[in-house]
């Protein structure tokens, strides 16, 4: 079983362009598990405070969508999303389970692959793109 943890920026970003997330993600794998960290829910509820009209729109149906998938509630450390995202993908790895991070963070991305944890991206405005090795 593969660990998909999205991050924000990425699901925002799928929903804004009409890719349809779990299609994609079967695409991609056989047998997986989307977990949102609680970190990641917590942004886009401040979003949804913040923003107005369509955006605002787009945050909501996406808070909807995600409460199919599981969360992670455990405190992981760190002080930023992306740090906290990077520290869960390293505990997941220790623990010898399989974990793929989903963003279009560059510097995220960059991070991750550099450490060894492989990551999905959007490519085209349309399709997602697996890049490193599980």
């Amino acid at each position: 079983m593969i660990l998909v943890v999205p991050d924000t920026n990425f699901l925002v970003y799928g929903v804004k362009h009409g890719i349809n997330i779990d299609y994609q993600l079967d695409r991609l794998f056989n047998c997986y598990k989307v977990v949102i960290l609680k970190c990641v829910r917590e942004e886009l509820e401040k979003l949804k405070k913040r923003l107005k009209g369509k955006e605002k729109y787009a945050v909501s149906l996406l808070l909807s969508l995600i409460q199919k998938y599981e969360e992670e509630g455990e405190d992981i450390p760190g002080r930023y999303t992306d740090e906290i995202i990077v520290n869960y993908a390293l505990k997941c790895k220790e623990r010898g389970k399989k974990v793929v991070v989903c963003t279009n963070d560059k510097a995220l991305k960059e991070k991750l692959l550099e450490i060894g944890i492989p990551v999905v991206v959007v490519k085209q405005k349309r399709y997602f793109e697996l890049q490193g090795y599980i």
